[in-house]
This record gives C-alpha cells, structure tokens and sequence, in this order.
C-alpha cells in the first residue's frame, strides 16, 4: 500500500465554494467507472448516476422548491428563487441513488451501503482529478414527490447529491485537513 494514497484519503475535504469547470464527460466516465468497483455483495451493481448540469440543474431546484411548499404551503410564490437556487451552487450535482433489487441474501440496507462506498470513492475521484466537491443530502432527498419528480422508482433510494466543480477557495493553499483523534472511536478486541 502506497502511504500517499492513505495521506491523500485523509486530506480529502468537502469544498462548498465550487466554480466552473466542472469535470469534463470524460473525467465524470472515469470517475463512475473507478466508483463501480466499491464493495457490492452479490454483484447487484446497484448504484445509479444522474448528472445535471446547466440549466438541468432546474429539475433538482424544483424540488428544493416543491420541498418548501410541502413544509409551508402558504409560502409566497415570490421565495421561489431562493430554494431554486440552490441547485446553482456547483456547477455540476451528480444524484446517486440505490436501485434496489428484492434479493434472498443481500437485503436493501445493503444495496443502499454499497452505493454510500460508491459515492465516497465519487468524491475521492474528483479530488484525485483537482475537482472540489460536498456530498449533500437533506429531507428532500427522503420523499415519494422528489423521486416523481426525478423519475426514479418507489423503491429506489436517494443516497445523495455530490455538487461538484472547481474550488473556489484556496487553490494554491496547504489541503492538510484536522487530524481525528481515534481513541474514542476505536476498540481493539484481542487475546
């Protein structure tokens, strides 16, 4: 094992400042190819890619927006703009979801983890090829209406948005991220 990869997975931070350019289709290609090969029991594949990008990225404002309204349905027409935005702040959002398939040996919260390993390879991609990104997720992401309004199936399953593009911030600064104190968070079990 190569200790830089180790250093480069432990610097990996998410960015919320992202400009263009967003990846290239062929970065994005590469990317989701290299993402395919995360843990999958059973050999299910059952990680599925959206990318928006341009003004594609208004189907994924509408529900940001449509979200708004099911929590206050008396909101004025007028804040549309400020949910529709949000879909605005990357040039780039990949939906990653689970495309479950009923199966004897590997049930659904499987087939969700495995699309979670594949995501988080998603953003170790983007970082390897200079991209900044943040995965977001939220109430939005968890309703029957977004996944209508995405054309998904009722039992797929929303695993997250990943806003992708360039850093805004810092570019040429030092990416050390915090060190994690381990002590509270590992047990070893020996002898």
């Amino acid at each position: 094992m190569n200790a830089e990869f180790i250093t480069f997975m432990r610097n990996r931070r998410s960015q919320t400042k992202l400009v263009a350019p967003a990846p290239s289709e062929d970065d994005w290609k590469a990317i989701l190819s290299a993402a395919c090969r995360a843990a999958d029991h059973g050999n299910l594949q059952p990680w599925r890619y959206c990318i928006y990008e341009g003004e594609g990225r208004n189907a994924l404002g509408e529900i940001y927006w449509q979200h708004a309204l099911d929590e206050v349905p008396t909101m004025s027409l007028d804040k549309k703009p400020a949910f529709t935005k949000k879909a605005f702040r990357a040039p780039a959002i990949l939906l990653v979801y689970a495309h479950i398939t009923k199966h004897a040996k590997v049930p659904a919260v499987e087939q969700i983890m495995a699309v979670s390993a594949a995501a988080q390879q998603v953003l170790l991609g983007l970082n390897a090829l200079g991209y900044g990104a943040i995965w977001r997720s939220g109430p939005a992401c968890y309703t029957s209406k977004t996944k209508t309004l995405l054309s998904l199936q009722e039992s797929d399953q929303i695993v997250g948005l990943i806003y992708a593009g360039t850093n805004e911030q810092n570019l040429d600064c030092d990416q050390t991220a915090k060190e994690v104190n381990l002590e509270p968070l590992l047990q070893w079990v020996r002898d």
